[in-house]
């Protein structure tokens, strides 16, 4: 890894080079980049898309996409003239086998932050984003679990899932794979790794480590209000009706906008908060969360050399290396 010193973001951008975006939150999912993109969002220099997700370079998760062309991708881009570096946060980047690629084709000096969590909490806390989000339809985590290899080849796909390849449970954790994909094709000086574990324990020092990595100055915030905590709705119609059916809430509502000249109502964000409950901690199963340690065990491994952090010390469920005697004399 190189030694030397990280530019400035006048560095990382010109005036005229904002976009394409340099540089992307790439995920994973559920592992805390919703909190810290909401704080970049409104830091003085940065402009953040909105929605924070596009998915526009993932074009194998096709289902995510928000954009269909680049006029719509730059649209959802504030234009600020303070703003030295431009920034979105689709989380599932790291996952996909083709986005980085497609990042890098847009823009070759892309930065990336990842942000990872013990792959125990982070799979059953998806599923229930997963279910909140109307992709998935099986309650039972376990049972979602076992159903991961059906869904790679097909079979048990919810009707309303928009990429069934974030079905694939023994998969989507698989971060050592993730990141060796990732630094092939990236300088692992233009990669910051950030850790859920760590951001819950100290996320001044986390938002303050991601400034000085995009070269900008700290704008002493204090304010780090948890967000995007796990919700589950109290009616999936309703559900179904904020997330799903804009086409037929443009139909009701705009001949309202038109007539007050507004671009939103308020309503949507309204009725998903009146119907989103939170939910308590959610716990996995003691032989279920080892099942899922073995399953994950050498990527685990794979993963915690590359970076060269020791990963049971943030409580990740690593397993035991075989001695070199055992493994030679296997």
């Amino acid at each position: 890894m190189s030694t030397h010193s990280l530019p400035l973001a006048s560095e990382l951008v010109s005036d005229t080079a904002l976009f394409p975006p340099a540089v992307y939150l790439i995920g994973a999912p559920k592992c805390g980049t919703t909190a810290l993109g909401h704080y970049l969002s409104e830091h003085p220099e940065v402009a953040f898309s909105s929605p924070k997700e596009p998915h526009y370079f993932s074009h194998d998760l096709n289902g995510l996409c928000l954009c269909d062309d680049a006029a719509q991708y730059r649209a959802i881009f504030p234009s600020d003239p303070a703003a030295r570096v431009m920034m979105e946060g689709s989380v599932w980047y790291l996952y996909s086998e083709a986005a980085i690629s497609e990042i890098l084709k847009a823009r070759p000096d892309a930065r990336f932050i990842v942000m990872l969590r013990n792959p125990v909490k982070m799979l059953v806390s998806l599923h229930r984003q997963l279910i909140h989000a109307l992709d998935e339809n099986v309650e039972d985590f376990r049972t979602a679990w076992q159903l991961s290899e059906a869904r790679a080849a097909g079979k048990d796909i919810p009707r309303g899932c928009r990429a069934p390849l974030t079905l694939l449970y023994h998969r989507t954790a698989a971060f050592g794979e993730m990141m060796a994909r990732l630094y092939a094709r990236v300088p692992q000086e233009r990669v910051l790794v950030l850790f859920q574990e760590e951001m819950r324990a100290d996320t001044a020092g986390t938002y303050r480590r991601t400034l000085e990595f995009l070269g900008l100055p700290d704008d002493g915030r204090t304010d780090f209000t948890p967000v995007n905590e796990a919700k589950k709705a109290r009616s999936k119609l309703v559900r179904f009706m904020v997330s799903r059916a804009g086409p037929a809430r443009e139909v009701v509502s705009g001949p309202i906008k038109r007539a007050l000249g507004v671009q939103s109502l308020g309503l949507v964000k309204k009725m998903d908060a009146l119907n989103n409950t939170k939910l308590g901690k959610l716990e996995v199963p003691p032989d279920l969360a080892d099942e899922i340690a073995r399953h994950y065990a050498e990527d685990m491994l794979q993963l915690q050399d590359l970076l060269g952090r020791d990963l049971a010390k943030l409580g990740w469920p690593m397993p035991a290396r075989p001695s070199p005697r055992a493994a030679a004399g296997r």
